[in-house]
């Protein structure tokens, strides 16, 4: 295994990134003992483990947006409106589905359909 390696970054998001991404590798390396660079699976293997965690990634989701539904809180648009079912409620109420008519619900569109 290699060294250590030592970014200097700028506070923020991108950052905060990187530091989660160290300690998924240290995890990693305690878990299975290899680094992913290090690791001989081949490219089917590693295509495979992306596929399952994004499976996962997709079930976590899914349940995070039942949680939101659940508790019947409209969406908060950009402009702190509240917004419904952007594309039903603009399909009934006969306005435009085209983006370029969208406001920052996606309901604003006056064109007709």
């Amino acid at each position: 295994m290699t060294e250590p390696v030592f970014i200097a970054m700028r506070p923020g998001t991108e950052a905060s990134v990187c530091l989660d991404i160290g300690s998924r590798q240290e995890m990693g390396i305690a878990k299975y003992g290899t680094t992913v660079a290090d690791n001989p699976l081949s490219l089917r293997q590693w295509l495979q483990h992306a596929y399952e965690e994004t499976l996962d990634k997709a079930i976590y989701l899914k349940r995070a947006i039942a949680e939101i539904d659940a508790q019947d809180v409209p969406y908060i648009g950009p402009d702190r409106r509240a917004c419904g079912d952007d594309l039903s409620d603009m399909v009934r109420d006969g306005k435009s589905v085209l983006p370029e008519d969208f406001g920052a619900c996606g309901n604003v569109g006056e064109g007709g359909v």
